[in-house]
């Protein structure tokens, strides 16, 4: 951690008493594969002009309690894949895919994703007249 970080983070202490650690922001506009460093991030489609595609690495030991966060910005579909074991969703352990892909119910739509080292979790956030799309093989 840099000096000018340890300091912010010093004085966020102090003034309130609490530590206020900020989210680190990504912007895609193409279909991206997740890699380790990028655990802990917020991914959003800001800008995008087709759909995105965010494929989760295969869940293991090393990113277990590992999570990332994903937010649709555009009106374009949003889809988290998962690696060959499939992910755990919206009442299918083993489902392939999930998405936000349902004309005038994207924007906004959110997905986090937390790794137990056997498989990705995902949970959908949603409003209330946004539908949720799960593939399966």
């Amino acid at each position: 951690m840099s000096a000018e970080n340890t300091l912010r983070m010093w004085n966020d202490c102090i003034d309130g008493g609490r530590t206020r650690p900020k989210l680190a922001i990504i912007v895609k506009t193409a279909s991206y594969t997740i890699t380790p460093n990028d655990f802990g991030y917020v991914f959003t489609t800001r800008g995008a002009t087709g759909a995105v595609t965010f494929t989760l690495p295969a869940a293991g030991s090393v990113n277990n309690g590992e999570w990332v966060l994903f937010v649709n910005v555009a009106n374009q579909n949003m889809t988290i894949a998962g690696a060959d074991e499939g992910i755990v969703c919206f009442n299918d352990a083993t489902a392939d895919a999930i998405a936000y892909s349902t004309t005038n119910e994207k924007i906004a739509g959110a997905f986090l994703a937390i790794s137990d080292g056997s498989s990705w979790f995902v949970v959908p956030f949603s409003m209330e007249t946004q539908t949720v799309t799960v593939t399966s093989a």
